[in-house]
């Protein structure tokens, strides 16, 4: 597997096409994906997968919430939050849309996919010492893919799937922007 390691000021420009805050993303996207395996898992392992039928309303006010919350919250206070305004399968639904994003990236997708799905997402999550370990690179290296792929997943999230969700208007269209990230030469334009 080839792995470009200029990826990162590419994903900062889509940042800045989006007009989101980078370090504010990253911040939030590891909040978020750090509590889906106790929302998602732990909801379907309680028997609790969400109410069939919930109205629609229910569902922007809680994506109207992921949009605003601020990066500064602690991570018990958001979990309490997102379970009570959150099902479990919205959740699932949001996080894996943004995580369908990250998967067309046209730079290391492969890998921040899997490194996403295998940190955070699959019900038997690995830690950073077994996937490093099983991608065969470098330490520091995974860590910087890492990073880049939470950037990324956050960018995706809160640059495409939640305004898409809450039909929120932006000065540019979010999901031109990822397009034009992700064509063949990987720039801008």
């Amino acid at each position: 597997m080839r792995i470009e390691t200029n990826v990162m000021p590419r994903i900062k420009s889509l940042c800045e096409s989006l007009r989101v805050d980078e370090n504010e993303i990253l911040i939030k996207a590891r909040l978020l994906i750090s509590l889906y395996h106790e929302i998602v898992w732990g909801s379907l392992k309680n028997g609790n997968p969400g109410t069939a039928g919930t109205n629609e309303k229910k569902y922007a006010e809680a994506v109207t919430y992921l949009s605003v919350f601020p990066s500064t919250v602690e991570k018990k206070e958001l979990q309490h939050n997102l379970l009570n305004i959150f099902q479990a399968e919205w959740y699932e639904e949001l996080l894996m849309g943004a995580l369908n994003y990250v998967s067309l990236y046209k730079h290391n997708s492969v890998l921040y996919t899997r490194i996403l799905n295998e940190c955070y997402f699959l019900e038997r999550t690995c830690s950073d010492k077994e996937l490093y370990g099983s991608l065969i690179i470098e330490r520091s290296s995974y860590f910087k893919r890492k990073k880049e792929a939470i950037l990324l997943f956050g960018v995706a999230l809160w640059g495409i799937a939640i305004p898409k969700r809450i039909n929120q208007s932006c000065a540019v269209d979010p999901h031109s922007a990822f397009l034009k990230l992700i064509d063949e030469t990987g720039e801008l334009s």
